[in-house]
């Protein structure tokens, strides 16, 4: 397995563990995380002797989402090359959706934005009691375009209209309540457990039955398709060239009221 900067990639046996590794911006996702996500996610999914994988948060946060500073440079680029930057995102979010593993996820904290795309593609979620969550987008003058693709089956229109649209901060309980999240557990000690828990499961089935099972639900329609997923794109690069975008992570960034909001 290839050195990392922006993650920490552990195997123990047939069990990989990725673990976002930028603590000390919340483990936001940047350029260099994602591809290195992707990367090591690729190495899994061709590697049979990995079968369960585990993505976890180093620190006390899951992940914040996209990194905003990496989501405001998008000066001088056209819209075809804010898709293509995009795109890398998208290919990340692929390579865990599409995995033929066992991929559990255990979240901490809080998961905002970004962050839900990776929860709303693992098999398994297993969350603490105080985790937070939101689809901050629209706060930001931004979109959900890529994460849409992959929450929108999981939760249904009704609940994703509900927490995309008003960018409501909401809880562990409410996610379970939505199907983001399968399990909620009180404290490290019993997401360890159960982690642990789901690891027997996992290693107790057929690898070979999982992948296939993995198929079927992608056969069966349950998979974001190309046109799906470049519609995503496309709604993600209009919002992040929009002057609504440039204003509301600048605001975000600068700790102010975007011009938008009331006096």
């Amino acid at each position: 397995m290839s050195q990392f900067n922006n993650i920490l990639v552990r195997t123990d046996g047939p069990v990989a563990t990725l673990s976002l590794n930028r603590p000390d911006v919340r483990n936001a996702m940047n350029p260099a995380m994602i591809g290195e996500i992707q990367a090591a996610f690729e190495t899994f999914n061709t590697d049979d002797e990995i079968r369960v994988v585990i993505i976890r948060g180093e620190g006390r946060v899951f992940c914040a989402g996209g990194d905003l500073n990496w989501m405001k440079d998008v000066l001088g680029q056209n819209e075809q090359e804010v898709m293509e930057d995009s795109r890398h995102l998208l290919n990340m979010y692929k390579s865990i959706d599409q995995s033929p593993k066992l991929v559990v996820t255990a979240v901490n904290g809080a998961a905002i934005a970004g962050a839900l795309g990776i929860v709303a593609c693992s098999d398994v979620v297993i969350a603490e009691a105080e985790t937070k969550l939101c689809v901050s987008e629209v706060k930001i003058g931004l979109a959900p375009g890529i994460i849409a693709a992959y929450i929108l089956p999981r939760i249904g229109p009704s609940w994703f209209r509900y927490i995309s649209k008003t960018a409501i901060l909401f809880d562990a309980a409410t996610a379970q309540k939505m199907g983001l999240f399968h399990e909620i557990v009180d404290g490290e000690d019993a997401l360890d457990q159960r982690i642990a828990a789901h690891v027997k499961l996992g290693l107790g089935a057929s690898p070979d039955a999982i992948e296939r099972t993995a198929n079927l639900i992608g056969e069966l329609g349950h998979k974001a398709d190309e046109e799906i997923l470049n519609t995503g794109l496309l709604f993600n690069a209009k919002a992040r060239l929009s002057p609504e975008a440039q204003e509301g992570i600048g605001s975000f960034l600068e700790k102010r009221q975007p011009a938008w909001v009331p006096d």
